[in-house]
């Protein structure tokens, strides 16, 4: 049977909404398929179950960052302070937007239960993440542009600095909402600590 990306598209968009609204646990199939205006029957012809639409669910964000990403990283401009910059920037806009701030907190609350469901957002982000800007650190090390002995670990750091306070503040409630200046700010100290310890 042909299923249609649309119908895909459209169980996505409801499961979505229901996970952030209620969590993981307390969101029924049923709930889900009714937000998404198909049948429980049309929605398993789909996804095999309640966790193989969470794990969709964050394969779609995910994918699309991780797109975003690899595109800038194609498109060095040769100068690596502003490419990092705007690198750094789409990381922390990323992980503070109101969706994937909604589904982190959702797999924080769940991951003792289901550990499976952090295993596989690190392995599709966290992980690429770290992989492919590890891989364009080496690249910019044998240029003489870094200097970066453990590409992985030097890519490690550079997220966690670009999300910095900001996303922690974002994450429990202190912060609404984050001014793209505040962004800019945050993102230009987290630079000045990387280059200092990772430049030539």
């Amino acid at each position: 049977m042909e299923l249609s990306p649309a119908k895909r598209r459209q169980i996505l968009v409801g499961a979505r909404q229901v996970f952030v609204e209620l969590g993981y646990e307390r969101a029924s199939v049923a709930l889900i398929a009714g937000r998404a205006g198909v049948s429980k029957a049309t929605l398993y012809n789909h996804f095999l179950d309640k966790a193989a639409l969470f794990v969709a669910c964050l394969e779609e964000e995910s994918g699309a960052m991780r797109g975003e990403v690899d595109a800038l990283l194609e498109a060095r401009s040769g100068d690596l302070e502003r490419d990092l910059h705007v690198i750094g920037e789409k990381i922390l806009r990323f992980s503070i937007s109101s969706t994937v701030m909604a589904l982190h907190r959702v797999i924080v609350a769940e991951a003792p239960r289901f550990p499976e469901i952090g295993q596989r957002l690190y392995e599709m982000y966290t992980r690429h993440l770290d992989e492919t800007l590890g891989a364009s650190f080496k690249v910019w090390s044998d240029q003489g542009k870094l200097r970066v002995d453990a590409p992985m670990l030097a890519a490690e750091q550079f997220v966690e600095l670009c999300k910095g306070s900001t996303f922690h503040r974002v994450e429990l409630g202190v912060a609404k909402e984050v001014s793209d200046e505040e962004v800019r700010t945050a993102i230009a100290g987290a630079l000045r600590t990387f280059l200092r310890a990772y430049c030539p």
